[in-house]
């Protein structure tokens, strides 16, 4: 079975790749203590103690090796970016587990006990490792994806399949339909097996599992009598608006009909989940607000100390029905850094950007007043983030579906800003457009929790930020 964005975010290999892992690191430590119990200068402590000490280790490398993409397996990384990151996890256990140890001695691992557990934990998760990169690029099933159509939905299509291979998807190649007219298919990164009338062999021979119809124009030569045949023979065929949002976890806009949105299922709001939502929304806001006052004071004194101005920044944004609303941010910019009163995007490297601002931008300190406006109900935690008006009505006139945006509560962190760089240009505010809508398609708690999930790492990471 693939496990993909189809059922519900995650990839069945990470999955198992986490949990096998997290088994070996403990037993690593159960290990070590069976070893080396009785012997000289072995702590003596009950199977209990060593079993909590084992998970404390394998919370301590498992983050590290999620922050280190280790369980992203849309990657692809080499032998050497493995062991490097695989090196530098088993480093943070090592300066844990000591700092733990000093803190907490009752709590540590120490002696010959810490040493041979770190040793086990190393190369046992080494190994396992290389056994599972050969396993899942060789031995493990894979979904065979066939392509009917040569554009450039096709191309983008076909691009996003081979993007993952490691989690079990593999593309065949493409079907010409409608027949190319003029010059052969250059760019599509895959092999054109034939034409409609020859499907049927083509699927038998592949062992094609899935058809994705990836045409746009459905008048003229569209292969109506194959594709039919295919879906009464028993043929998973599927239409790539679908396939390509739940493998990509973005909507594609460009080529997409209105009949899309219109019919699909999705953007349903319940009442009820909405109201909770509020609620509880309200309440984490109000405790963070009081619990990071004592933050809020001392990043105040920076900000003064560092440069002329004061310490908050309101600007409007475009809220939810297009409602304008004032955001609140620490002031990480000049006092002067709009003085002629234009919008401007800010950049890479942004000169306007004050020393202590560029901290605060970089872990996102900056944005926590902005828990004043989820108290409100202005914004959610988790929804696209506002922009201002004078980009809005650019981009609406620019973009098509742009004011979908505006259907659903802005927030403080979004789909778009997990999963894809700050945008300053129309085009990149045209791909984040891709995960917005992909959010407000399927929102639910389960989403939101992984967009939050995924913005801690970020913040802890500083990526992103300018």
């Amino acid at each position: 079975m693939i496990f993909t964005l189809e059922n519900r975010f995650f990839s069945l290999r990470s999955a198992v790749c986490f949990i096998i892992e997290g088994g070996i690191i403990t037993l690593s430590v159960v290990a070590s203590f069976l070893l080396l119990h009785g012997r000289a200068g072995t702590p003596v402590v009950s199977m209990g103690d060593v079993v909590a000490r084992a998970l404390v280790i394998t919370f301590f490398c498992q983050t590290c090796m999620y922050l280190l993409d280790l369980y992203n397996f849309r990657l692809s990384q080499t032998w050497g970016e493995v062991f490097f990151a695989l090196a530098i996890a088993i480093g943070f256990v090592c300066l844990g587990i000591g700092l733990l140890s000093y803190a907490i001695p009752k709590f540590g691992v120490a002696g010959k006990m810490y040493y041979l557990s770190i040793l086990i934990a190393s190369v046992s998760l080494l190994l396992w490792r290389i056994l599972f990169e050969i396993y899942i690029t060789r031995y493990a099933s894979h979904e065979n994806i066939l392509i009917v159509g040569t554009g450039e939905v096709a191309r983008q299509v076909g691009e996003e399949v081979r993007k993952r291979k490691r989690l079990g998807f593999h593309l065949v190649g493409f079907i010409d339909a409608p027949p190319a007219k003029s010059s052969p298919h250059w760019g599509l990164g895959g092999e054109v097996l034939g034409d409609p009338s020859q499907m049927g062999r083509i699927i038998e021979r592949y062992n094609v599992d899935k058809v994705v119809v990836a045409i746009t124009e459905r008048r003229g030569e569209y292969p109506v009598k194959e594709m039919l045949a295919l879906r009464v023979g028993g043929y998973q065929v599927v239409e790539w608006p679908g396939f390509f949002e739940k493998l990509s976890g973005r909507i594609p806009i460009d080529n997409l009909a209105p009949s899309f949105f219109i019919f699909n299922e999705g953007f349903r709001k319940s009442r009820v989940p909405l109201l909770i939502r509020r609620v509880v929304s309200a309440i984490v806001a109000a405790v963070l607000l009081v619990l990071l006052l004592p933050v809020f004071l001392v990043v105040a004194v920076f900000i003064k100390l560092d440069s002329f101005g004061p310490v908050l920044y309101s600007q409007i944004r475009v809220g939810q029905h297009n409602i304008p609303i004032r955001i609140y941010k620490f002031r990480s910019m000049r006092n002067d850094a709009e003085k002629n009163g234009d919008a401007v995007w800010a950049m890479e490297n942004d000169p306007r950007v004050t020393r202590v601002g560029r901290f605060l931008r970089k872990t996102r300190i900056d944005e926590l007043p902005q828990l004043f406006n989820v108290l409100i109900g202005e914004l959610d935690f988790v929804g696209p983030r506002p922009e201002r008006p004078e980009f809005v009505e650019k981009l609406q006139t620019m973009i098509s579906y742009y004011a979908l945006r505006h259907t659903v509560k802005p927030g403080i962190t979004g789909w778009a800003q997990v999963m894809y760089h700050y945008g300053s240009t129309i085009d990149e505010s045209k791909e984040k457009l891709h995960y917005d809508l992909f959010y407000i398609k399927n929102m639910s708690l389960k989403l939101d929790l992984l967009i939050l999930f995924h913005s801690f790492k970020i913040v802890l990471l500083g990526r992103g930020a300018r």
